[in-house]
């Protein structure tokens, strides 16, 4: 690697340098809405979400409609955080993301809550997903 890059490994795919995941779940997809709170811990200051990942566990099943999940900070929700698990085609190990804007929104000091809030489906369903939340740490 040429000095200065900041990337890590030695492939073509490799991450960016400082790039981090939290990973949640699996959580349920089914009838009564949820909102999962992810803190972010002491001493790590202020962090930048860059996307969020979902990979399904368990297939959605049953009712018409696809899974949202809002990501919020605190009680405000991301820009662009709408992540959609489809209904069709819906099965494990299936992957789905969203990229979240580099805004105000999208920085979370130490001791705030990420919340992954995931709105209810109709009666008979179910599915779950486990969440990958990428980020940065910053400087401010």
């Amino acid at each position: 690697m040429a000095s200065g890059d900041k990337r890590i490994g030695i492939g073509g795919d490799c991450a960016p340098f400082g790039t981090q995941v939290l990973c949640v779940g699996p959580l349920l997809n089914a009838v009564a809405a949820l909102n999962f709170p992810v803190y972010v811990p002491k001493g790590m200051g202020t962090i930048l979400v860059k996307k969020v990942r979902s990979v399904e566990t368990v297939a959605l099943a049953g009712g018409t409609a696809d899974s949202v999940i809002t990501i919020r900070k605190g009680a405000q929700a991301m820009t662009g955080g709408i992540l959609t698990i489809a209904l069709a085609g819906s099965a494990p190990g299936v992957e789905d993301f969203c990229d979240i804007v580099n805004d105000e929104h999208a920085r979370v000091p130490e001791e705030t809550r990420i919340v992954l809030s995931i709105a209810a489906r109709a009666a008979g369903t179910a599915g779950e997903a486990v969440f990958f939340i990428e980020f940065e740490p910053t400087q401010t």
